[in-house]
């Protein structure tokens, strides 16, 4: 039995993300928990990419500019592979185990690549493996593919690494040996009570201070629940509720005592400033539950942002929530068009529902911002403005916009490879950054142009839409318009 077993995590991150992720956290407290050393290599600081999905959003009118460098954060002028291939000089891991989204794994496969030579046996997951383990497992850098949740697959694999026995019938994990692939199955979902605390000591401190409502705090993340009881087609967790369907469901909520005694611990060690909760529909569970984190949120105190969908968002929330601190909550529309969202989506609500939930918020001090998506299969222009005259109805400050990106998992992603707007083998992009699909009704071009404009669309008078059109375009008149546009824009609406 080896006495000191070392796994190198690998967080593949996009480029000065910073909110802390709970799965590489709790990753990490597992391992240490079986007396396992564990250090992170992470990407976050990298210059991995062009622009970042923030400053993105600030170029296209959806967020304030919030400046990192006054913090002294700024990307890391040295490569990040060769740091990488010295971490692994440095640290001798005896496992490597690779974390990556689908927009970084071809970052995360080139990092594995580098350090190929050394032998040190290699697994990848996260929702990209989960949902392609038959693409990851045929790169010659990976020995091994995580399908499913990590916590119990990951320290069993570590527990008979470490002691020498056999590993090729771990539930979860695929692993090749001896020239076979033995795809092992799928063990039933964990009871989220069983984690340990998230472990944020294997981050860099500068990893808390994230950007929300327009300025920079030290932020935590907490998951209140693990998925969604929704399966919306644009969504991965419908992927993750069909794959868990016979293995004890995938969503699950968290206690909320427990969780409570974690945030109490985080905010004393860490000094936190903001609480980001995990929750993909905050507002969907029991009002007996929300009733208890009603009661027990008080001792932390910290103001705090969540996730909605329409339907549940009631009166008698929207003052609770006041009252306990609540700052901000994203509700989202996705698609104006009633029909897109029923038979596209999946999502069985109607405008006036959505206009309503908006409407509760009038007389609130809680920050609300409206999540829309552009550019799903079959959407036309005409479609957008039906998002775009939504969001006039709904009138709300935030106006956030993203590209549909047809992520592996979601049910949608089947749909766009069976029409041929994208190949099987195709990566999908950052949704904040760029469009994925190529559709003959709307070219990314075109999408490009309407994510850049649909603020303005939204809150400026409709004979200011002429000019707004012509900023839809590039080159030189274009991009004048704008700027002069955004300018105002960023006076009166952020």
């Amino acid at each position: 039995m080896k006495s000191n077993f070392r796994v190198l995590l690998v967080n593949c991150n996009t480029m000065m993300d910073t909110l802390i992720t709970a799965g590489i956290s709790i990753l990490a407290a597992c391992l240490k928990r079986e007396g396992i050393d564990v250090r992170l290599f992470d990407t976050t600081f990298y210059k991995t990419a062009d622009k970042t999905g923030d400053e993105a959003r600030a170029y296209t009118l959806q967020v304030k500019k919030t400046n990192f460098k006054e913090l002294g954060i700024v990307p890391k002028e040295t490569d990040v592979i060769e740091d990488f291939k010295k971490e692994v000089e440095t640290f001798k891991p005896d496992l490597i185990g690779l974390s990556c989204i689908e927009v970084t794994y071809k970052l995360g496969i080139e990092m594995l690549q580098a350090v190929r030579h050394t032998g040190i046996p290699t697994l990848v997951g996260g929702v990209y493996a989960t949902f392609s383990p038959h693409i990851v497992a045929k790169e010659d850098c990976v020995d091994m593919v995580c399908v499913g949740e990590g916590e119990l697959a990951l320290t069993e694999l570590c527990r008979k690494m470490r002691s020498g026995v056999d590993i090729a019938n771990v539930q979860n994990i695929w692993v090749k040996k001896d020239g076979l692939l033995h795809k092992n199955e799928l063990r039933r979902s964990m009871d989220m009570r069983r984690l340990p605390f998230q472990d944020w000591s294997v981050y860099e401190k500068k990893r808390f201070w994230k950007p929300m409502g327009g300025k920079i705090s030290v932020t935590g993340t907490f998951e209140i629940n693990r998925g969604c009881p929704y399966s919306c087609s644009f969504c991965v967790n419908s992927g993750l509720n069909k794959l868990y369907r016979n293995n004890g469901g995938y969503y699950r909520e968290q206690d909320i005592p427990r969780l409570i005694d974690e945030m109490l611990e985080k905010k004393e060690e860490y000094n936190l400033q903001f609480v980001y909760l995990v929750a993909e529909s905050f507002l969907t569970t029991s009002k007996k539950r929300i009733a208890e984190f009603i009661r027990l949120y008080p001792q932390v105190g910290l103001p705090f942002w969540i996730e909605a969908r329409p339907e549940s968002v009631t009166e008698e929330y929207v003052d609770i929530l006041e009252s306990v601190r609540c700052e901000g909550i994203s509700i989202g529309i996705e698609s104006g068009d009633e029909n897109i969202r029923k038979s596209v989506l999946g999502r069985d609500i109607t405008n006036e529902t959505t206009i309503k939930a908006f409407k509760l918020f009038e007389n609130s001090k809680i920050r609300v911002s409206a999540n829309n998506i552009i550019g799903f299969p079959t959407e036309t222009r005409e479609n957008i403005f039906q998002t775009i005259e939504l969001n006039r109805r709904i009138n709300t400050k935030g106006v956030m916009v993203s590209f549909f990106s047809p992520y592996r998992g979601s049910s949608l992603r089947e749909v766009c490879e069976l029409e041929g707007y994208l190949k099987e083998e195709d990566i999908a992009k950052d949704y904040r950054l760029a469009p994925t699909l190529d559709m003959p009704q709307l070219s990314r071009s075109e999408l490009a142009g309407l994510q850049r404009t649909f603020p303005m669309y939204v809150k400026f008078p409709k004979n200011e839409w002429p000019l707004i059109r012509i900023c839809e375009g590039q080159g030189p008149e274009a991009d004048r318009i704008y700027e002069e546009m955004s300018r105002i824009y960023t006076e009166r609406f952020l």
